[in-house]
C-alpha cells in the first residue's frame, strides 16, 4: 500500500488562469495543449507543468502530496470536478507550485527524492464558482498527488466542471 511522504499546501495567488509547477529554474515556458483534459498540461521539456484555473486572477488553495508509489484514489471523489494525471521528467529536486514571487516560501515547495519522471495526479474543484470570485464564493482548489513513475499516457479521471468541459470541445 503506498505511503504518504510528505504534504504541504498554501495559499496561491493566480494570474493568467494557471498555476505554474516549476522546478529550480522557477520559469515554466510552454504553450500547454488544454483539449486533452482541460486540467493539467506537463512541459514537453520537462521539469515543468501548468494547471488551468477556474478564474484569471484570485487566490486559491493548493495542497501538493508525494507519495512512495500510486496513491489510492481520494475517498472523496465525488467533492473533486475534475481529476487527470500527466507524467514529466524533472530534474530538480523539488516542484514549486508559487505561480508568483520568487520561489522562497517552503508552503508552496514539495520536495521530491531527485530528478526522474514523476506522474502528477490533480483534482480541481470550484472550477465555475465565478470570475471574479465574490466574498461569499467558495476558493477554487486543487489537490495535486506526485510519485515517481515511468513516462505513462495522460488520463483523465473525472471530467465535470465547465471549465474543463469548454477547454476539451
Amino acid at each position: 500500500m503506498p505511503v504518504l511522504i510528505r504534504q504541504t499546501s498554501g495559499t496561491v495567488h493566480v494570474d493568467a488562469s494557471t498555476v505554474d509547477l516549476a522546478g529550480a529554474e522557477l520559469v515554466v515556458e510552454f504553450e500547454p495543449e488544454w483539449t486533452g483534459n482541460g486540467l493539467v498540461e506537463a512541459d514537453p521539456a520537462g521539469d515543468g507543468a501548468r494547471i488551468l484555473c477556474g478564474q484569471e486572477i484570485g487566490s486559491i488553495a493548493v495542497t501538493a502530496q508525494l507519495w512512495d508509489g500510486a496513491p489510492p484514489p481520494v475517498d472523496d471523489l465525488g467533492a473533486w470536478q475534475d481529476a487527470a494525471e500527466v507524467s514529466v521528467a524533472w530534474r530538480s529536486p523539488f516542484v514549486d507550485f508559487g505561480t508568483t514571487g520568487d520561489g522562497d516560501d517552503a508552503a508552496h515547495r514539495l520536495a521530491l527524492p531527485g530528478p526522474g519522471t514523476y506522474r502528477l495526479r490533480v483534482h480541481g474543484r470550484h472550477r465555475d464558482d465565478g470570475d471574479p470570485r465574490e466574498d461569499e464564493d467558495p476558493q477554487e482548489e486543487y489537490l495535486i498527488q506526485v510519485w515517481a513513475a515511468p513516462d505513462d499516457v495522460a488520463d483523465v479521471i473525472k471530467a465535470t466542471s465547465e471549465t474543463a468541459r469548454g477547454w476539451r470541445a
